[in-house]
């Protein structure tokens, strides 16, 4: 199965690479695999390295040294591991050990409500597609939550099973409005039902055929990782301590995704993750956009990601030493 797989993926590659010839020089390197990966197998080079390299974005408009906002959350939120935003009043927020979805004003950072969806467990993500919140699973199930509003709230929550589970430790989850996905990142192994430490990945959730697609929408491999470093370590003097970074860590790839968001006007994916406290920008054809590294002194554990309708990005670090804050970043295009 997977010596059939790759021959056709090297047909769409030459394909691609065809039609780059006689347009646009750029194609090929955008092209991803429309193939499912094979179960039980590590991914090959020519699968991993889907993502192009491109220069930083000159439209990146947000100052990471200088907040505009920040909320200092209460000890129930001090592990909190997911952010979303609802109708530009609150961020609604899970943590990790509790089932429940907590709303949170976004002027004030006070906690307004809370509401009890399922029992304990490891919930890392959140993402809400109008009166409905979605929340994640550290083992890939997710949870629709409805009814939940009003004085007599009769919250219904629906489990829906993925392919994914705890290899590939799910943690990063937004709705895309323009395909109507909810999309999962995994924090390890990009590969259902196997290991691979070298590579993260993306899955889909069709939300209007209610389908979850076991091929990923994207890979992000070590190589592109650290050929984008390399590339822009110029214009980028802060990037090298990357480089020593993953030479230390040998084969694995040091971004683990623990969020991820769609910038409401660009549709840019962004993926947030604690390990390395990084912050990467993709291009809706998965190209590297953008590339930050986050003060790791104000952000202790960065595990939750939102914007507003104008722009604006919300961060939330877990508490360790200190209490667990929410940053706000005012979009300055």
């Amino acid at each position: 199965m997977f010596y059939l797989y790759r021959f056709f993926l090297g047909i769409e590659l030459f394909l691609v690479l065809l039609t780059t010839s006689c347009g646009n020089p750029n194609r090929a390197a955008n092209v991803r695999s429309n193939y499912p990966i094979p179960q039980n197998t590590s991914l090959s080079s020519s699968i991993s390295d889907t993502i192009a390299m491109m220069q930083p974005d000159a439209e990146f408009a947000y100052n990471f040294d200088a907040p505009n906002e920040k909320f200092k959350l209460s000890k129930e939120l001090k592990e909190i591991s997911g952010l979303t935003c609802y109708k530009d009043q609150w961020l609604a927020a899970v943590q990790d050990e509790k089932g429940a979805i907590y709303l949170i004003d976004m002027n004030t950072g006070d906690t307004e409500d809370v509401i009890e969806f399922s029992a304990d467990g490891d919930y890392e993500g959140i993402a809400c597609v109008k009166e409905t919140f979605y929340t994640l699973r550290a083992d890939g199930v997710l949870f629709q939550i409805k009814h939940w509003k009003g004085k007599q709230k009769k919250v219904r929550t629906k489990v829906i099973d993925t392919n994914l589970g705890e290899r590939n430790d799910t943690e990063g989850l937004t709705f895309d409005p323009l395909k109507n996905q909810l999309l999962i990142a995994c924090k390890a192994s990009p590969i259902i039902g196997g290991k691979e430490s070298g590579v993260r990945a993306a899955y889909a959730y069709d939300l209007t055929k209610k389908k979850f697609d076991v091929a990923p929408i994207f890979l992000l491999s070590r190589k592109a990782f650290k050929k984008y470093i390399k590339e822009n370590l110029k214009e980028n003097p802060s990037y090298k301590p990357y480089l020593k970074e993953i030479k230390k860590a040998k084969k694995e790839l040091l971004f683990e995704p623990s969020a991820m968001a769609i910038h409401p006007i660009s549709n840019h994916y962004y993926l947030l993750s604690a390990v390395g406290n990084s912050l990467i920008v993709l291009d809706r054809s998965f190209n590297i956009k953008h590339l930050e590294r986050l003060n790791a002194k104000r952000f202790e554990q960065p595990e939750g990601l939102a914007f507003n309708s104008k722009g604006d990005l919300f961060i939330a670090s877990e508490g360790q030493k200190k209490k667990a804050c929410i940053y706000k970043f005012d979009y300055l295009p």
